[in-house]
């Protein structure tokens, strides 16, 4: 829990630097590659990270070999980055005329492949149960980042100094720790395929295609519909100060999936349910804290966090608060739905988000920052609750 918080801070420290140095017109393009980096970054490797964090879990609690485990989602994750990067390719032209230099679509295309191993490292720690391990991973990734900002800031690197922070961050992350040796385990399991892989993976990407549309997408999609350099900007300032506290927790709800399914499997249902009722009661409490505090203290600290040009209005920092709660009680719910081999009712859920947002965005009248913060909030409100739902109606058959 402390090395979460950390990297929250050390996140809130290299926005804030890269606000008050680049300003409000030059923040865009890092704000931009910022949002494009983290959404392509959760949508390919996050499977990875939760199929090892459940398979391996499983099979250590009953002693057989994760090994094939391993190996099988390793080879899918160099599946996902070819492609990825054919795709990039194709898609290069749009990409610099979104990011406005050529340079910044090199840096996006390295970050995200440098993020494939530090996901995959991260999922070998949930599996094992070595959280310290991926804590320091974090902190590390984090420090790094903030390190090589200020150094090439100072230096009059402009964007593009956060912006080699950006690709140089996992790699301090992964070269910074390695995992603690394991026992051997103590008979062989059943094979492990790469389909067998992809089958719990699949919902998991689609969940996260869904999730980081929502939750990353906001600066793209304003910069889409019309927004200027500086709306881009400011809506990107107001999105990263309400979502520090999601960036603390969202690794945490991560870890769940593996201790959820080592409960499911050892000790039944009902334990299971108590666990997660307990999860969702700690993170609604943090969501009211984060929109509670956002309401009393949003306008004055997101002038201490980005300076004094980025003046964004109390609805709109509430808005984007509330998107950051609803989506932290989706993420948890779904690690209650992956455990119990329901990740497509998950994935229905982040989609019925999704449609929600696009219906607001395309029906509301007002300003683009107004427009995008009011639509993502009410998408991720819609996610949470077809989520919840679906967990209370399978609760409640599991109990008849």
């Amino acid at each position: 829990a402390v090395s979460f918080g950390v990297s929250g801070v050390l996140t809130f420290a290299f926005q804030g630097l890269s606000t008050r140095f680049l300003g409000v017109q030059g923040y865009a393009p890092l704000a931009l590659l910022w949002s494009a980096t983290f959404l392509s970054v959760q949508v390919l490797w996050i499977g990875a990270t939760q199929t090892l964090g459940r398979y391996v879990a499983e099979r250590e609690a009953r002693g057989e070999d994760w090994g094939p485990v391993v190996a099988s989602v390793r080879r899918w994750q160099v599946g996902l980055a070819v492609v990825f990067v054919i795709g990039a390719l194709l898609a290069s032209p749009a990409l610099t005329n979104l990011f406005g230099s050529a340079w910044l679509t090199v840096a996006f295309v390295a970050a995200v492949l440098l993020y494939a191993p530090e996901y995959f490292r991260r999922g070998v720690f949930n599996g094992h149960r070595q959280p310290l391990r991926l804590g320091v991973q974090i902190v590390a990734e984090s420090a790094g980042r903030v390190l090589v900002a200020v150094v090439l800031l100072a230096l009059g690197w402009g964007v593009f100094g956060p912006a080699l922070a950006i690709v140089l961050a996992p790699l301090i992350g992964v070269l910074a720790v390695r995992p603690a040796p394991v026992p051997p385990p103590e008979r062989e399991g059943d094979s492990f395929s790469t389909g067998h892989a992809l089958q719990f993976a699949s919902p998991v990407l689609a969940c996260m295609a869904f999730a980081q549309a929502l939750m990353n997408g906001g600066p793209i999609l304003a910069d889409l519909i019309g927004g200027t350099r500086a709306q881009v900007s400011l809506f990107a300032a107001a999105l990263i100060f309400t979502r520090i506290p999601q960036y603390v927790l969202s690794p945490a709800i991560g870890a769940l999936l593996p201790r959820a399914s080592r409960v499911l499997s050892t000790e039944g249902q009902a334990t299971f349910e108590r666990f997660m009722l307990r999860a969702l009661g700690v993170v609604g409490l943090v969501g009211i804290l984060m929109v509670g505090g956002t309401w009393l203290l949003g306008e004055w600290g997101l002038r201490l966090f980005a300076g004094e040009e980025f003046i964004v209005g109390r609805d709109v920092l509430v808005a984007l608060a509330a998107m950051a709660a609803f989506y932290l009680l989706s993420e948890t719910v779904s690690q209650g739905l992956f455990a119990l081999g329901r990740g497509r009712l998950a994935a229905i859920g982040w989609f019925v988000g999704l449609l929600a947002s696009a219906a607001c965005l395309a029906s509301l009248g007002v300003g683009v920052v107004e427009r995008v913060s009011y639509s993502l909030a009410a998408g991720t409100f819609a996610a949470a609750a077809v989520q919840g739902v679906f967990f209370l109606v399978l609760r409640r058959r599991a109990g008849a």
